[in-house]
């Protein structure tokens, strides 16, 4: 059964004033079922916000209709909603969001009777008595009997009927003038909050320079409505969104309970195929999937095998390099193990690659696999490089220190630099040395060839022999600005 909309179509013919209408439904109501739903589209973005398509064919008669969309999603921004069909013009759109929760029951019955029940444990019964909700204080009834007034009744309250302006589902009325009758394809649009995903990856790291490398999409729904047998769309890119007051939620007395099967898999045998839109990238998941609230789901986004990287040590000099330099050295720096990518076909990716979190594996000589750390997955289109630290490496040190400061006026000094850099490693490592400069700066003398990174950085590729060290020496002349 097609559950995100159980429609409810009013039917009425009425006369309308210049200003006024009156759209009066008739006693039969029509539920639209499945042979009814056309089509369900989601489209989710980055910053927790979503835009559903729903395509009805509704039987509209000629001139007022009044359609209820009962299930919209809890968190609809009303103001975004957006009702369209051939011939059809909106007159009137409510967004109905008295839900029927206990705490809204007490707060709509105020001023009437219920039964008050108490447990009588002498006799083992229940006690009824009649009582009135004079008010009530966040859910609690204040309840008038005849010998006094109750604020915090030891029992249960029974109502004779529920208020009549409370509701099972969040419900948007949208009331329209339909230029002639008949079947016709309705489709309504708007955006929601509370629908988000992110991009995952999982990389297991060969000893050949090569991976394979698993992108996961995580949906996470809690929009209040469910979404099933829908196209999915995940838009990647920052789209701009005013901040507004939120729409008002259904005030609930009880946390809504989390599903207990929350995590659903669906490992697609396709993968997805980004498409740019605009500013944006759009991965549209293969086939149709439903999507529960409260659920997170994970779908595949990729499989990549062969994915060639270089492994590097990357370390950021402690030592200062201003105009005011001074003898100084630090011990023993850790640098960081990084893997290196270039998101090219040759590489083997070569596909626009969205922002998430990327986990590192790495089998030992025994066979079995071992976590080895994780980092930041940057947004990374098709051409570009991705420098990923898995964490910082044991076997690999370096110290350095600043020596014979020489100041050459006010403004100006230079200095020696001494790093020295060892590897335990039974393999040759390489390892990306930079030094932030402060004011202008130059190198005068180097032991090996750096590169100018920016205007406030020098980088050197420092490759040091297996079970070896070596020792980087330089010196710099820095002049204030």
């Amino acid at each position: 059964m097609y559950k995100h909309f159980v429609s409810v179509l009013y039917l009425s013919v009425s006369c309308c004033a210049m200003l006024a209408f009156d759209a009066k439904a008739q006693d039969t109501k029509i539920v639209l079922d499945d042979g009814k739903s056309v089509d369900m589209t989601i489209s989710i973005y980055n910053n927790g916000m979503g835009f559903v398509q729903d395509v009805r064919s509704i039987s509209l008669v000629k001139g007022i209709n009044s359609v209820a969309f009962e299930g919209v999603a809890e968190q609809i921004n009303p103001e975004s909603a957006m009702l369209s069909a051939e011939g059809v013009v909106v007159k009137e759109q409510n967004y109905n969001y008295n839900l029927l929760t206990s705490y809204n029951i007490v707060e709509n019955s105020v001023g009437q009777k219920v039964k008050a029940v108490r447990f009588d444990e002498k006799s083992g019964k229940e006690i009824f008595s009649l009582a009135k909700i004079i008010d009530s204080v966040n859910g609690r009834p204040i309840l008038q009997f005849d010998y006094g007034i109750e604020t915090d009744f030891p029992g249960r309250i029974v109502y004779d009927k529920l208020p009549e302006n409370l509701m099972a589902k969040p419900t948007l009325d949208v009331i329209f003038n339909s230029k002639d009758a008949g079947d016709k394809k309705v489709r309504l649009a708007y955006l929601t909050n509370g629908i988000k995903w992110n991009a995952a990856y999982v990389a297991e790291v060969g000893r050949k320079n090569v991976m394979s490398l698993n992108g996961l999409v995580t949906i996470n729904n809690n929009s209040g409505a469910d979404f099933e047998n829908a196209s999915v769309q995940l838009v990647s890119g920052s789209v701009n969104s005013v901040r507004q007051l939120p729409a008002p939620m259904p005030r609930m007395y009880a946390m809504k309970a989390m599903a207990s099967d929350a995590v659903v898999a669906e490992n697609a045998a396709l993968g997805m195929v980004p498409e740019a839109v605009n500013d944006y990238y759009l991965y549209t998941l293969p086939g149709r999937t439903s999507i529960k609230n409260n659920q997170s789901k994970q779908v595949s986004l990729f499989a990549k095998e062969n994915v060639k990287f270089e492994r590097a040590y990357k370390l950021s000099s402690p030592l200062y390099a201003g105009v005011n330099l001074r003898q100084t050295e630090f011990e023993k720096q850790h640098p960081q193990a990084v893997f290196k990518l270039l998101n090219a076909e040759a590489d083997g990716l070569g596909m626009p690659l969205p922002q998430g979190v990327v986990r590192f594996y790495e089998k030992d000589i025994k066979g079995k696999m071992l976590f080895v750390g994780e980092s930041e997955f940057p947004q990374l289109p098709k051409g570009e490089k991705a420098e990923l630290v898995a964490g910082k490496s044991f076997d690999v040190s370096v110290k350095g220190k600043v020596r014979n400061v020489v100041r050459l006026g006010k403004d100006s000094s230079e200095a020696d630099f001494e790093i020295t850099f060892k590897n335990a490693k039974n393999e040759s490592v390489k390892i990306d040395f930079e030094q932030v400069f402060s004011g202008n700066w130059e190198i005068v003398s180097e032991s090996l060839v750096s590169e100018k990174k920016n205007a406030s950085t020098a980088l050197w590729q420092v490759e040091v022999p297996a079970n070896g060290e070596k020792v980087l020496t330089f010196k710099s002349r820095i002049t204030a600005l």
